[in-house]
């Protein structure tokens, strides 16, 4: 039942290595707790402190690598990457409870002799939730999330990159972790590619092997805005492959609703609520986040009692426009969006007859 963390203990203890002792130690400690066993997961921890080193994973992770030639660190490590929820659609969310459950049941899969890869591929365009999943997972799993820095990772001497992708594989390898490959792409691009040097081929090759040996143990989650560019070899490495696509409306409505009420007054129905959405519909969920949280602190700002459906509406005009605007095309844009006259002066503190005017004169041009 504890195949996997026995078998690394003994591995660390005839390579005299004690940080990974401890590590998978505590690990075991954490599952046999779980499962009711206190008294064993007590003497473990009571043992480990003992012998000075309980706080031998810390130390262990503390120690990242760093780029031979620019002597900067080529990962970052978030110890407590909580992240408690996800808004992404039902699909997807079951793909990731599936990857999940796989993992924390690896033990009894071994010792039915099924063989799989703790590899997982997140694609879809920016700004969608790729690295916010690999956070929720890490925070589901209770393991720190290791993340890869491209900016050092890759060398300004070629032939350094290679290794540095051996040292971050090697260094996740030493203790529990999820190890993230953000902008994937960028190391693992197709070798047939004609702009592409040799050497960068050569990384390619490097990258591979070190899936192939880490994936066994390890748990390794990647993520590309440019699934195309990657090679064909590296695919059938991720045995778990999830496209996050931007959000639809239900998702919208969904993730607008996570963020702090600023005011218990909602004055929006439903058909402004699929409105609003509407308005949203192509764009990603970071953008989502910077125009409601622009709709929140304004609100706040100006003391309003209440949100309407125009206070959303009007980040929108403004996020698409790049602040580039005047009050007529706004105007416009919500009576377009089926917000009548009336509120429409309201809203900007006007008359009916100016909301008029303003629309009268788009409809001469």
């Amino acid at each position: 039942m504890y195949y996997t963390e026995i078998t690394k203990i003994i591995e660390a203890g005839i390579r005299k290595d004690p940080a990974k002792v401890a590590s998978y130690s505590r690990l075991l400690a954490k599952k046999l707790s779980a499962d009711g066993e206190e008294r064993a997961s007590n003497r473990i921890l009571s043992l480990l402190d003992k012998m000075g080193n309980g706080h031998a994973v810390m130390d262990a992770l503390t120690a990242v690598p760093v780029d031979q030639d620019s002597r900067l660190d080529i990962a970052d490590i978030d110890y407590d990457p909580r992240v408690d929820h996800l808004i992404l659609n039902e699909s997807v969310l079951a793909m990731l409870s599936d990857f999940q459950d796989t993992i924390q049941n690896k033990n009894k899969m071994m010792s039915l002799g099924l063989e799989f890869r703790n590899t997982l591929l997140l694609y879809g365009p920016p700004g969608c939730g790729k690295t916010s999943t690999a956070k929720y997972l890490a925070s589901k799993l209770e393991l720190p999330l290791v993340t890869a820095r491209f900016d050092t990772l890759i060398s300004s001497l070629l032939g350094n990159t290679a290794k540095n992708i051996h040292r971050i594989f090697d260094f996740a390898k030493k203790q529990p972790c999820i190890l993230l490959l953000d902008e994937f792409d960028a190391i693992a691009k197709a070798r047939d590619d004609v702009h592409e040097l040799g050497e960068l081929k050569r990384v390619v090759n490097s990258l591979l092997q070190n899936i192939d040996d880490f994936s066994q143990d390890g748990i390794l989650i990647a993520a590309t805005n440019h699934a195309h560019l990657l090679d064909s070899a590296v695919w059938r490495r991720f045995q778990t492959v999830i496209e996050l696509p931007k959000p639809g409306s239900d998702e919208i409505r969904r993730f607008i609703e996570c963020f702090p009420k600023v005011t218990d007054n909602i004055e929006i129905n439903e058909p402004e609520w699929r409105t609003i959405a509407g308005s949203m519909a192509d764009l990603s969920c970071s953008d989502i986040k910077d125009i409601v949280q622009n709709t929140l602190k304004k609100a706040v700002l100006k003391k309003k009692t209440a949100i309407e459906c125009a206070d959303y509406l009007v980040e929108v005009f403004l996020f698409k426009n790049h602040g580039n605007y005047n009050q007529e095309g706004v105007v416009h844009f919500l009576y377009e969006k089926g917000v009548a006259q009336k509120q429409i002066a309201r809203y900007y503190s006007i008359s009916e007859r100016q909301v008029r005017n303003y629309l009268g004169k788009g409809m001469n041009k």
